[in-house]
């Protein structure tokens, strides 16, 4: 990771990273083109505060700060990315799978904690952007072959193929840009183990992915009408197929469809007057189940469209940034705006509930100030307010303050506050709806119209020491959560819910979502960078979390399951054209999920107080030749760690059983990619 460098992604515009109004990390260009990389997640998995895992169909979900994907807003030149919450249910998703190919980023911004002055609801743990190349005056072009094996075993190969072309139209005026990708994953067959029944016959474990299969084509047309006028156009289209062979509510093997298109169109200009940015955005996606799925297969017969969901979403956005020089007074660096999202979702959403076409408005306005006040101390005040036709209270606000503080060259020190903020999904706040499962037991989740927006408030100080060559950083924080979302489970027949005005069935247990008054998310986040000396550097992280209920039935409990201590260490070494690095992680002390006394979902019963604890070493090595040909060799999981340890344990009278560890992790496999840049 590299931290001595400018960023966009802390205000919206321009600044040195030492002194941007939030924690930032940094993936550069050449960390991105020597590593092993198939996602998001990927890319991300060693910078502090960030923690990694997959879900039930393969794919990589990112949390953040103690927060989960929900989250995490992720962006590709300051556009969101994220489709909604209440479009892909029951863990089948893919929000980090539209990376575009490797050779066009120039680099990834990661920040650290809320940030929903800037960027609004998504934001409260933080925003992945990644930044694009742009302009283009030359003929450029590049293609990469990757393949991920595996040693005989439960797990399926991977391969991909990504590729894109620049070229210029109109010297300095006019260029395109095409782009595309390709990724096949194979099927993750894992077997529970013999003495497990379960009452639809099925032998794999939850978590087993049917595997997935992938495609994205983009282009970009890029317009420089006059030196300060910058406008582009940008669409891509993607198709994945992804599913699990065991769904663990029901017990069968589901597979999905989703298709998305997204629109942008951007404009940039800068006047003596200022800076003013503005786009319009249209995402449109649509997810289908396949059926006539066989137990095991990777497809059904057919795609069912008549139970198909729609989700669009039109954003608007323009911000306005200029600098106010006042002399021996010191500056200001003004950067407002108005923000305007328009959420649509459609669909069968069945069990009762039938056709439905739901929809909201989401607006603000925002505005942040960066008063220098000399080369030692700066200070950063921003507010937005924001709007919603749809939630109980329909009005939040989120302010941010910062200071930074620099008494000499290599000392950089700050202190904070920010909020965040998430709106409830759609389906969870439509009165009537019910998500139904079924296995053993018919088991209602039902929509509350009094959900409010979820808020943070996150308190923190860090210090960077920069001692060329040599920087280290520390960050600790402290989050106050208010009115989180949480599911209260388990209510027999004949209970009366009195938030929702609903009587639980004959037959069923309900459950229903709900706000709980608070909780807290805290932790402390290291860095350790050394650049190369005679070739040789090394990089460090290391990431405490601890989170806590401190209202609601789970009070004291972990709010979810994250390791509370997580390290990484990565030695590397360059020569000319080669460059190596060993990659040691290890994840301590996973907190396990309280369930009550249910023992078929209270894995603390089973597992103890934590999950079980490991480490992998991962070995990597990239060499370029003949100027436009690179070759990356890896082994992950260099020791073959096994992560299925299953515990017995009886579920309504039939063996059942429940892995030690918290996912399945990859066993030990070999990476190869071939690219090659023109």
């Amino acid at each position: 990771m590299n931290l001595n460098r400018s960023v966009v992604s802390a205000s919206g515009y321009e600044q040195d990273i030492k002194t941007a109004p939030a924690s930032i990390s940094i993936i550069n260009k050449e960390d991105i083109m020597t590593r092993p990389l198939r996602d998001i997640g990927d890319a991300v998995q060693d910078v502090p505060g960030v923690y990694v895992e997959q879900d039930k169909t393969g794919q990589n979900t990112i949390s953040m700060r103690g927060l989960s994907s929900a989250y995490v807003l992720i962006l590709i030149d300051g556009k969101r990315q994220n489709t909604s919450q209440g479009f892909i249910q029951n863990g089948l998703g893919n929000q980090t799978s539209f990376m575009p190919p490797p050779s066009m980023i120039e680099r990834i911004e990661v920040i650290r904690g809320p940030a929903s002055t800037i960027y609004g609801s998504d934001a409260m743990g933080g925003v992945i952007n990644i930044i694009t190349k742009k302009h283009f005056n030359t003929i450029s072009s590049g293609a990469q072959l990757e393949s991920k094996f595996f040693e005989p075993g439960e797990w399926g190969n991977a391969y991909g193929l990504n590729a894109y072309l620049n070229t210029p139209l109109i010297k300095d005026k006019l260029s395109l840009s095409l782009r595309g990708s390709y990724r096949y994953n194979e099927a993750n067959a894992f077997l529970n183990p013999s003495y497990v029944v379960n009452a639809a016959g099925n032998p794999y474990a939850a978590h087993s992915s049917t595997g997935s299969q992938n495609w994205s084509a983009g282009f970009r047309i890029n317009y420089t009408p006059t030196t300060r006028d910058y406008i582009y156009l940008d669409s891509e289209v993607y198709n994945g197929r992804f599913g699990t062979l065991n769904t663990s509510s029901n017990s069968i093997t589901s597979i999905q469809e989703l298709y998305k298109n997204n629109s942008i169109l951007s404009y940039e200009g800068n006047y003596d007057w200022g800076k003013l940015s503005s786009y319009i955005q249209y995402a449109y996606n649509v997810i289908a189940p396949h059926t006539g799925v066989k137990m095991g297969a990777d497809r059904g017969d057919s795609i069912n469209w008549a139970n198909k969901r729609t989700n669009q979403n039109i954003v608007f956005q323009s911000t306005y940034t200029n600098n106010f020089d006042f002399d021996k007074a010191g500056s200001l660096i003004f950067n407002g705006g108005v923000y305007y999202l328009y959420e649509n979702l459609a669909g069968n959403f069945g069990n009762g509930f039938g056709k439905r076409n739901l929809h909201q408005n989401q607006a603000a306005l925002f505005g942040e100030g960066e008063y220098i006040f000399n080369e030692y101390i700066s200070t950063t005040l921003g507010l937005r307010y924001n709007y919603s036709d749809t939630y109980a209270s329909a009005t939040a606000l989120n302010p941010r303050f910062y200071v930074n503080f620099n008494p000499t060259d290599w000392l950089t020190l700050k202190a904070g506050v920010a909020s965040g903020m998430l709106t409830p999904p759609l389906l969870r706040t439509i009165d009537g709806y019910a998500e139904v499962s079924n296995n053993g037991q018919t088991t209602n989740t039902y929509g509350n119209p009094n959900l409010k927006p979820e808020q943070s408030l996150n308190y923190e100080l860090s210090a960077i020491l920069d001692f060329d060559p040599a920087m280290f950083i520390l960050t600790g924080y402290y989050t106050d959560f208010h009115n989180q979302i949480e599911t209260l489970s388990g209510l027999p027949t004949g209970t009366y819910m009195s938030e929702i005005n609903i009587t639980c069935p004959a037959n069923t247990t309900c459950s229903y979502y709900r706000n709980i008054d608070k909780s807290l998310v805290s932790g402390v986040e290291a860095s350790f960078t050394l650049k190369p000396i005679n070739g040789f550097g090394l990089d460090t992280s290391y990431g405490f979390t601890y989170t806590e209920a401190l209202s609601g039935a789970g009070k004291g409990e972990s709010v979810n399951s994250i390791p509370r201590h997580n390290f990484t260490i990565k030695p590397s070494y360059t020569y000319k054209n080669f460059n190596m690095y060993v990659r040691w992680s290890g994840k301590y002390k996973t907190p396990t999920p309280y369930a009550g006394s249910n023992a078929r979902t209270n894995v603390r019963q089973i597992v103890g107080q934590y999950y079980k604890d490991y480490q992998l070493v991962d070995v990597a090595a990239t060499y370029k030749f003949a100027k436009h040909y690179a070759l990356t060799l890896a082994v992950n999981n260099l020791f073959d760690v096994y992560f299925m340890d299953y515990i017995p344990y009886t579920n309504r009278g039939s063996q059942s059983a429940q892995n030690a560890y918290q996912r399945i992790l990859p066993s030990r496999n070999y990476w190869v990619s071939f690219r090659a840049d023109f």
